[in-house]
């Protein structure tokens, strides 16, 4: 693993020009001070992922939208709380079964990578121009597989990013994030000020659920074009600029289970905007997100059901090789690891884990049938914090539960 501090977006343009020559293959990461966190899937120097920011599933959501128009994504655009075409695999699944094509996914993979350089970029000059804090890079190698559909040149990315983000400079919006929603605060005054076809798409669309970009999609309008026609009203106060959240990621359905590498039950993963504090009324935070990197499906939703129940939320991992990723995304509070797994074994994934900044304090809990002194000392040795055999017992986990994650925390 190699960390590295980023000062400009000449310093981010070197480290992925450096991935490319070395013809990296892993994930490289990076996370700021106020602890947003964006990853970047390379492939022997290509990218074939990236995810992370405000809006990791609005922002796919749209992409697929845009390149992949026969799938039935308009009711989980807008609205839906199930959404499963939601990674690289289940892409490159509908890709084998013929449903979309691969220059359709290569779009969708370089459009999604396209908005996270420019929402890196975007958020690098506001946080970090003339300070002394600086984001950290981190580049973790892994395996690979389904690698060869959708290879994207991250240079050729990077440069429609940094285009891109010019022409956001030049046209005076540089404190404004694509990724804001605008709503109406006077209706009347703005009606008095545009035009009837104007004011009749504003009602309708600006309503605080849409942002830039998800409206320039709704009206096959070019994004930049569009912010400037907005903003003259946002800045005479009859339109604001709110944050939204972003698509929730509920369990699919048991017919699209298998076309996930993870998924989520009992609570949806999303940020959340933020709201007036209220002294007299205590809200509830959410509850603790636990992770089960586990390839066997039985024992992963044993797993889940359990928790669930408990009153945890829990992220499920089918696929080791795509645990880092999903980590990286959800943040969980506990992690759950299996020790033995295909391709790649618990020791490996739990040092990998380990090398990753934000996840030096997380508790990592090996399972495993093998409930030996060496598997034990071994597992010390790469980090982990506990061990659980198996097979899993209610009890066992809630004991582990309630030593490692503090009550107080969530209550």
């Amino acid at each position: 693993m190699a960390t590295y501090k980023v000062f400009t977006t000449n310093e981010l343009a070197k480290r992925i020009q450096a991935c490319t020559h070395e013809q990296f293959t892993g994930l490289l990461s990076v996370t700021d001070t106020q602890n947003q966190t964006w990853s970047f899937s390379f492939h022997q120097g290509y990218l074939i992922g990236g995810t992370g920011g405000v809006h990791t599933i609005r922002r796919w959501c749209r992409q697929l939208l845009e390149y992949c128009p026969r799938l039935p994504l308009e009711t989980a655009y807008y609205g839906s709380d199930r959404f499963q075409y939601c990674d690289y695999d289940s892409l490159a699944k509908l890709v084998m079964l013929g449903k979309v094509e691969q220059k359709q996914m290569a779009a969708v993979i370089e459009a999604n990578i396209t908005e996270i350089f420019f929402d890196i970029i975007q958020q690098g000059e506001q946080l970090y121009s003339g300070s002394e804090k600086q984001p950290i890079f981190e580049q973790i190698p892994r395996n690979t597989k389904n690698s060869q559909l959708a290879l994207v040149p991250a240079n050729r990315a990077l440069h429609k990013a940094s285009q891109i983000w010019e022409d956001w400079q030049q046209a005076g919006l540089l404190d404004v994030s694509p990724n804001m929603a605008p709503v109406i605060l006077q209706a009347r005054e703005l009606r008095r000020q545009t035009s009837p076809l104007a004011y009749d798409n504003l009602t309708t669309l600006a309503d605080g659920n849409r942002t830039f970009r998800d409206l320039a999609l709704k009206l096959k309008q070019n994004l930049l074009p569009l912010t400037q026609s907005i903003m003259p009203y946002v800045r005479k106060g009859l339109i604001s600029l709110s944050e939204v959240a972003d698509f929730n990621l509920k369990h699919p359905s048991s017919q699209t289970v298998n076309q996930t590498s993870a998924t989520i039950t009992s609570s949806s993963i999303s940020s959340v905007p933020p709201q007036k504090s209220n002294a007299t009324k205590r809200s509830r935070p959410t509850a603790p997100l636990i992770a089960c990197i586990d390839d066997s499906r039985l024992d992963s939703e044993m797993m889940s059901q359990l928790l669930t129940q408990s009153g945890y939320r829990c992220l499920s991992i089918l696929d080791p090789l795509q645990a880092l990723v999903e980590l990286l995304e959800y943040k969980p509070d506990l992690i759950f690891l299996d020790l033995v797994m295909p391709v790649v074994n618990g020791y490996e994934v739990c040092a990998q884990i380990r090398r990753i900044s934000i996840f030096k304090e997380t508790p990592v809990i090996i399972l495993t049938s093998n409930d030996g002194i060496v598997d034990r000392v071994r597992a010390k040795m790469v980090g982990s914090t506990g061990f659980l055999a198996k097979p899993i017992a209610t009890e066992k986990v809630l004991k582990i539960l309630q030593r490692h994650l503090p009550a107080s925390k969530y209550l």
